[in-house]
Parts: C-alpha cells; structure tokens; sequence
C-alpha cells in the first residue's frame, strides 16, 4: 500500500522506526508537539494539511504530472487528543486513526492498558524520548525556561501561578515509556530527576510496538482502529468507558 501520514511529533522516533522497517510505502508530514493544547489550532492546521493533500498542493509530499501513483489511505498519528481531530474529514481519501483517547495508547499497545494503568495512576504526567526533544515536559530546566518568559510578560506572582496551572497541575508521578529498540538512559534519568524535583513518584512502564506496527501495516481492525470514508467527519465516541473516536 502507499500510506500518506501526519503525526504529531511526540511520536517521532517510534513512528521513524517503524516506518523503516514497513513494507508499506509511507510519506510521512510530522506536526509540532503541543499543538493539542489549543484543540482549534490543531484541528484547523490537520485540516489544512489534509486538504492540500486532497487537492495535490501539499509541499511536503511526493507529487508528480508523470506520475498515476496515489495514496491509498491518509494515516492519522493521534487520538482524539483533547477533541482537536473531531471534525476532520478527507474529501479524496479515507482517514485511518487509532480509536485511542490520546498518543499514550500507541506507546504502550492498546487502550485497554492505559486505561488499568490510567484507573490505579491516575496523576501520571508520560514522558519519553519524543516528548522530551520535542515538547515541554515538565522538568527543572522547562520550569526555568517558562518562568522566565511569563516573569517577563505577567510578572512573578502570576508566572508562577501560570507555571503551576499549566505544567505541573495536579500530577503526583512522572512514567517513562520505554521500548526496547529505542533505550535512552539519558530521558529515563531525565524523567526520574524531575520526579524528584516535584516530589513525585517515578516508574518506567515497558512499551509495546503492537499498535503502531499494525496501524502502518495496514492491519485496521475495527477494535483498534476508525477507518472513516471520503466525506465523512470524525467525532467523539465511548467506548469501554473510554472517550475514542467515531464518524458520521
């Protein structure tokens, strides 16, 4: 199969793996991390992209006059991600994505684990090696980072109450997802030291590729994966006391 997908880049070094080792041709578009904080900016920037792609204009795929070759399906590397996938739709393509709540389902194998994980840990900020080069994790040196900037924009009082709100909250344990092909004992002592710097609780909870390999190869069963037709929009589902995603 030719597969077309756009990924968050929380996913970046898993999805890069993988997607060497497929037999499948994949043209992948990553999108910065963090862009689920603000579920309108990435449901407006997904649906851009989607939408080049329909019409032939996006610039970050192979494209060609000469060329009769198309894309079979457009992979979605997210959840339902704070809402910000509700909506979207391919006029040209189906839309594949993993009925999952967020991308923690993909790094540790199925839904069904995070949510026991999730029920007995319910104050887990996840970290791994693609959060942590590419988004702001909380952290010693991400605290002095943000506090600066918001010192400077809001004074000292209201940074640190900003800082609280937005990047510790009401966590009590840092988890470091770790999959055996991808060891970086560097983020694991990053992760443990900033579990140790908030007085939280520290684990490293052993991944699982299942997921993410079936997902690029094409294995969509109806369990793990929505596969939405051209025309129709993704929205938000239950299932299995879960929040996941469905279509109309």
């Amino acid at each position: 199969m030719r597969l077309k997908m756009i990924a968050c880049k929380a996913l970046y070094r898993e999805l890069s793996l993988l997607t060497a080792k497929c037999e499948n041709f994949i043209d992948v578009t990553y999108m910065r991390q963090g862009l689920h904080d603000t579920p309108a900016l990435l449901a407006k920037a997904l649906q851009e992209e989607i939408d080049k792609i329909d019409s032939g204009e996006d610039l970050h795929t192979y494209w060609s006059y000469f060329s009769e070759r198309d894309f079979d399906a457009i992979l979605l590397g997210y959840g339902l991600c704070s809402n910000g996938t509700v909506g979207l739709s391919s006029k040209r393509y189906p839309i594949v994505i993993p009925r999952a709540h967020d991308c923690i389902t993909l790094f540790l194998g199925s839904k069904e684990r995070y949510k026991e994980y999730f029920d007995q840990h319910s104050g887990t900020y996840w970290y791994n090696a693609s959060w942590i080069e590419n988004g702001g994790t909380p952290s010693e040196e991400t605290e002095k980072d943000m506090l600066r900037v918001y010192a400077e924009k809001y004074g000292e009082e209201n940074a640190e109450f900003l800082l609280y709100n937005e990047l510790t909250g009401n966590y009590n344990r840092c988890a470091y997802v770790k999959w055996d092909e991808l060891s970086f004992p560097q983020y694991e002592e990053y992760t443990r030291h900033a579990a140790e710097h908030y007085g939280w609780d520290y684990d490293c909870v052993q991944g699982d590729k299942c997921l993410v390999t079936a997902f690029l190869n094409g294995e969509w069963d109806d369990k793990d994966f929505l596969i939405v037709p051209p025309g129709k929009k993704i929205v938000a589902d239950y299932l299995d006391g879960q929040k996941i995603v469905s279509y109309e």
